[in-house]
């Protein structure tokens, strides 16, 4: 019943309607009666008293139904169907428009590309509807953007918003767009409420197979008053389907931050979307510019995939952008034949390594492996800067210029150097712990758990086999999860699976979401601890690598030593790339420079003020970026956009670093970012000072680039329960909208009514007072009958 009024809610003005009843009841009041033997010839005779109860009882009734009708009236209810049919309420449709921006729009006919002719018919289509009616758009892509997301009634002014729509990009996320179109309608108030999607009928958008996401949008339909219909109109109508189409997957990196010399592998699979299998060279480019040597020539089954890799040593440090190409000839969509991926190189990557382990000779010391390793370079200059302090006389000035500690064997740290630790990690800096036998439980929670790191993994023993075990303990390779640990279990005569293991540390994963002690970010910005990772076992089943994510940092924690005294690993031809692999990793959680579109990022450089003049960074983190208030002098990260957009991001100052948070990350691409002054007054012919042009890359969900038409089983999912209806054409868009499913509203019929009722009670009211209880009632029952004046005399 609710269903039919616009404002349910309202409906609880009905309960006005006892008001009146209540004021009749309050009024009768009790009166002390006095006996006056005269007053008998001036009481109403019967007749009249029965008048003047009828009359009181209508007018209680009609003041009652004036209150109904004015709640009902408030509460718009309507009706549906063709009742009523010469009746329309002024403004009564809100349209939201969904544009779909995903690569397929981009196909062409030579004259014009699908997106285009989706934005013209869009804006024909705004010339149908009438003057008090309200416009939206959203443009659906991978994060969708509400373009219009208050409803206008200047059809010209969302006329120029679509023009001015940018090309489509990426993939497109139908249902998140459905939804928030209905969020923007759920804002209205109007009777009619439609969507209409413009589209070229994919089915990849629409992810059909998701059955509970759809049940939830069906529940989502219900909310509303008055249930919005979806309109899909093809826009693709009169192009050939697809012949032919190669598509690139998003490239995967070994790490994105490395060191001139240090190789670098990258991995993408690229598929073919046609019914004929396709020869297709694969290149790899730096910077735009192709690589010497670096194409490979794949052959594509038909409707198949291969996967492809590469491996490639920078030779310049700053940040570059590697790019894996097919070289595809004329295609009809071009926009997926390449993907990026953004690196930063460095100088050498600056690490403290904690010895835990104090020894008279060097080579007895827990860190003499873990500096050998790093120091091992045959020419040229180490890829790691080593500096070797022990655990127990560390202290926090250390953290200051390292970007990742290793702590081999480390069992008792001071209170202060724990506490500056945690703040270390939780700001974006990265951890590798190594547990040799002598750690203990309590050794360990003191160390790292009390600070509050590591809250989801716990240490229960050290466990020892016997010297004489007929099994040897390896590490299991198909436990070694994909990603930096690649190289590590492809090839089975790697050393590191020939590794044996003496002792270990029994390690338990804690599964909670207790949130993180000790951060000073905001609620709205805390992090969740999630549960670390087993990245990988031993032939045991226990854990041999676990990883663990802290605020904006990354914990490694090995469950054997870093030295040989629970492992010959460190003895082993894989231990310097393993240590070297391991300590870019967890460095590299700072800097974040390829995301999935909708993601934050952040983008620093070198602070440079003065140090007096730095805030203190104890309490700041990442997540916690403040922009400096206006001034002269104000720094600010210049930030340029795939589609060519520029914006000015604010710096806020953490620690040493000047950071910034990019939150336009609605489309996919590549992002140029470099540090500039704010404006401010400059010599002639002086240039405001900038920094060297930050990279990153925005990607998509490649697994839209499976072109596939939204046909058959995948149509009728979205006809159920009247979720879509399909249009092929404009025209018989405007008929099936505008034609047979009007619905009308009563509100102006029950105002009229609420104004007759309110009438009727001023007259009926005039009427009693004059009737009832005025000079002319009284003059007609006061006069005496005959014989009454003799009776009185007498």
């Amino acid at each position: 019943m609710f269903q039919y009024f616009l404002n349910p809610w309202l409906l609880a003005g009905l309960v006005g309607i006892g008001l009146p009843l209540a004021a009749h009841l309050i009024s009768r009041r009790r009166f002390d009666v006095v006996d006056w033997g005269a007053m008998q010839f001036l009481n109403p005779s019967r007749k009249t008293r029965r008048r003047m109860q009828l009359e009181e009882l209508l007018l209680l009734l009609l003041r009652m139904g004036v209150i109904g009708l004015l709640a009902l009236a408030a509460s718009r209810p309507w009706i549906p169907g063709g009742w009523l049919h010469g009746y329309r309420s002024a403004g009564s449709r809100t349209v939201v428009l969904v544009i779909d921006g995903s690569n397929s729009m981009s196909r062409s006919d030579g004259v014009s590309s699908v997106h285009q002719q989706a934005v013209r018919r869009a804006t024909e289509f705004l010339q149908t509807l009438q003057g008090g009616d309200t416009v939206a758009v959203v443009d659906a892509r991978d994060q969708p953007l509400a373009i219009v997301e208050s409803p206008l009634q200047d059809t010209a002014a969302v006329a120029d918003q679509l023009k001015a729509l940018p090309p489509p990009g990426g993939a497109c996320a139908m249902l998140p767009a459905l939804e928030r179109a209905m969020a923007i309608l759920g804002r209205s108030s109007a009777l009619s409420r439609e969507i209409v999607v413009f589209t070229d009928r994919q089915a990849g958008p629409w992810k059909t197979g998701d059955t509970a996401a759809w049940l939830r949008f069906d529940d989502l339909l219900k909310l509303p008053a008055v249930r919005p219909r979806i309109w899909v109109l093809d826009a693709s109508t009169g192009l050939p389907e697809f012949g032919r189409n190669i598509a690139v997957g998003r490239l995967e990196l070994s790490r994105e931050l490395t060191v001139p010399g240090f190789p670098l592998r990258m991995r993408t699979v690229v598929r073919n979307e046609s019914d004929r299998e396709s020869v297709v060279p694969v290149r790899l480019l730096l910077d735009g510019q192709p690589l010497a040597g670096r194409t490979q020539s794949l052959r594509l089954a038909p409707h198949g995939e291969t996967a492809v890799e590469f491996e490639y040593a920078m030779r310049e440090s700053g940040t570059h952008v590697l790019s894996v190409e097919a070289e595809t000839g004329e295609e009809a969509i071009r926009a997926d034949d390449v993907s990026h991926a953004a690196v930063r190189s460095m100088p050498s990557l600056p690490v403290l390594v904690l010895n835990g382990r104090a020894a008279v000779s060097e080579e007895q010391r827990a860190s003499f492996f873990v500096q050998t390793a790093f120091g091992a370079m045959e020419a040229g200059e180490p890829w790691v800067e080593a500096t070797v302090r022990d655990a127990d006389a560390a202290t926090p000035s250390d953290l200051q210029k390292c970007a990742a500690v290793v702590c081999c064997g480390v069992s008792r740290v001071t209170p202060e150097f724990a506490a500056a630790l945690e703040q270390f990690v939780r700001s974006g800096g990265g951890l590798l712990v190594s547990c040799d036998d002598q750690m203990t439980p309590a050794a360990f929670d003191a160390c790292y758990k009390t600070a509050g790191m590591l809250t989801g993994l716990q240490l229960s023993r050290i466990r020892q086999i016997p010297p004489a075990a007929p099994d040897r303990v390896l590490a299991a390779p198909l436990s070694i999860q994909p990603g930096w640990l690649e190289r590590f279990r492809s090839d089975p005569g790697r050393t590191f699976l020939k590794s044996d293991f003496q002792s270990w540390a029994v390690l338990n994963i804690v599964r909670n979401t207790i949130p993180q002690t000790g951060t000073s970010a905001p609620a709205e910005d805390s992090r969740i601890a999630m549960a670390p990772a087993v990245l990988a076992q031993l032939t045991t089943g226990d854990p041999l690598l676990v990883e663990a994510q802290h605020g904006d940092g990354r914990i490694l924690v090995l469950s054997s030593s870093l030295d040989r005294s629970g492992n010959d690993l460190a003895s082993r031809a894989d231990f310097v790339p393993f240590l070297h692999e391991a300590v870019f990793r967890i460095a590299a959680a700072s800097s974040r420079r390829n995301v999935s579109a909708g993601e934050s990022l952040i983008v620093s450089a070198v602070n440079p003020a003065p140090p007096s003049d730095l805030p203190e960074p104890a309490n700041q983190t990442p997540s916690d970026i403040v922009p400096l208030a206006d001034g002269t002098g104000q720094r600010q990260f210049e930030v340029t956009l795939p589609d060519g957009r520029v914006l000015q991001v604010p710096a806020a100052p953490v620690g040493a670093e000047l950071r910034g948070v990019i939150r336009e990350t609605s489309r996919p691409g590549i992002l140029r970012a470099h540090l500039v002054a704010a404006e401010q007054p400059q010599p002639a012919g002086d240039q405001p000072a900038s920094t060297p042009p930050d990279a990153f890359v925005v990607n998509y969900d490649h697994s839209e680039d499976q072109f596939v038409p939204l046909v058959g089983d995948d149509r009728a999912r979205l006809a159920t329960n009247d979720r879509a209806r399909f249009a092929e054409s404009l025209a018989e868009l405007q008929e099936r909208m505008y034609g047979n499913e009007t619905t009308t509203e009563l509100w102006a019929i029950l105002m009229f009514g609420f104004l007759g009722l309110l009438i009727c009670e001023l007259l009926l009211t005039r009427r009693v007072i004059l009737r009832g209880y005025g000079a002319e009632a009284l003059a007609a029952e006061s006069s005496p009958a005959p014989g009454t004046a003799e009776t009185l005399r007498a």
